[in-house]
């Protein structure tokens, strides 16, 4: 059971951006080419890109190279020259004042407020990650959110910028996006948009989610949240009340576990961990509970801490120590710090979700992770470190 809930924590610390540094969003995934925004590299639109003649602006525009294959008011799809690559281009024009940019909210929200900039954020992912296979159809996935075209996804954005970024300039167009309030947006927009990957799968593929011999996803999360604490008698017991023996857990078990491994879209493991943590079992139960209960969304996690935040980041980087040196994790684990892997599951999720409401103490995070992994990993006692407070 370890192995399955570290492959939990590992893909919750993905889903909160903990892997490594939270990245800023890039702007789509495709070049945001307006006048005083963009970088080295790129060449006057009405220079380079044929088709722009009577587009007003085109000089304060800075794109790639190429021809424009479809126009819209405030964007246009060109052919690179360099690669052939079709790329979209913004062509809003930002070179001005900010508060001369008039706002256009579009279907990301009605104001400054951080569900509407969520909201855009993930719009912008989504759009991102089609645009690098299939830019036409990234198009029609903005149109599906309620954006008129491309033009209007890149004005929306605009007005994001105005309201959200920070300035290094007097025009629009100086503004970047780097403020820890994007970023806690931005993992929040992630898990926006693996929550509707996930509806779509589940629509696409009913039988991902069909129950085994009668047993449901959560059902059997909750059995294996009880199991760890059980003998094996009592777990027999508990199998029996459910209607089932040891014969028929091992079929559901087995393949549930195989459903699991194959689903690359990680819907099953999201759906095995809220029901997990929300059984409410082992030494921090009530702080899984807790962490079940935001259907992580990206929000903190309610109650007391369960463990120090410092201690946290201490397991976790004894964990990384022992798994690098070989060394059995979940023994060494009990050993060293009485709990098992169901116990340091609930403790540091429910930590991950206050860094991923407060990114600002991430780096403390990494920083205080990385100094406890050195000190297991050359087998020396984690002593008091008074530099390392939280």
């Amino acid at each position: 059971m370890g192995d399955l809930i570290q492959k939990i924590i590992d893909f919750f610390m993905g889903l909160f951006g903990m892997k490594k540094d939270p990245a800023l969003p890039s702007g789509g995934g495709a070049p945001a080419a307006s006048g005083g925004g963009g970088g080295g590299g790129w060449a006057s639109a009405a220079d380079s890109v044929s088709g722009l003649d009577e587009v007003e602006g085109a000089e304060n525009i800075s794109v790639a190279a190429g021809k424009v294959l479809i126009q819209r008011d405030g964007a246009a799809l060109i052919e690179d020259e360099d690669d052939g690559d079709n790329i979209w281009i913004d062509q809003v024009n930002k070179d001005i004042p900010r508060q001369a940019w008039v706002d256009d909210w579009g279907p990301a929200g009605h104001g400054p407020d951080d569900e509407t900039l969520a909201t855009f954020l993930m719009h912008e992912m989504v759009f991102g990650m089609e645009h690098q296979s299939d830019p036409r159809n990234a198009e029609q996935k903005l149109v599906n959110f309620g954006y008129r075209d491309a033009g209007h996804f890149y004005k929306v954005r605009a007005t994001v910028m105005k309201h959200f970024g920070d300035y290094h300039g007097p025009n629009l167009g100086d503004c970047v996006f780097q403020s820890q309030r994007v970023m806690s947006a931005s993992m929040k927009a992630s898990q926006m948009m693996h929550r509707a990957n996930m509806q779509q799968t589940m629509q696409a593929d009913p039988a991902l989610i069909a129950p085994v011999e009668g047993v449901t996803m959560e059902q059997y999360a909750q059995i294996q949240a009880r199991a760890s604490s059980l003998s094996q008698e009592q777990f027999a017991a508990l199998l029996a009340q459910q209607g089932m023996d040891m014969a028929k857990w091992h079929r559901v078990s087995n393949e549930w576990n195989t459903r699991m491994q194959n689903d690359t879209t990680h819907t099953l493991v999201t759906i095995y961990g809220q029901a997990f943590t929300g059984a409410g079992q082992g030494q921090f139960g009530a702080a899984a509970a807790a962490h079940s209960a935001t259907g992580f969304d990206g929000s903190a996690a309610g109650g007391q801490a369960p463990i120090p935040f410092e201690k946290c980041c201490e397991i976790q980087g004894a964990m990384q120590a022992w798994s690098k040196t070989g060394q059995d994790v979940n023994a060494m684990l009990a050993k060293t710090f009485g709990m098992n892997a169901q116990d340091f599951s609930a403790a540091h999720t429910w930590w991950l979700s206050q860094l991923t409401a407060d990114v600002a103490k991430f780096p403390r995070y990494t920083e205080l992770c990385d100094h406890y992994e050195k000190q297991y990993s050359a087998g020396a006692p984690a002593a008091p470190d008074s530099d390392l407070s939280f």
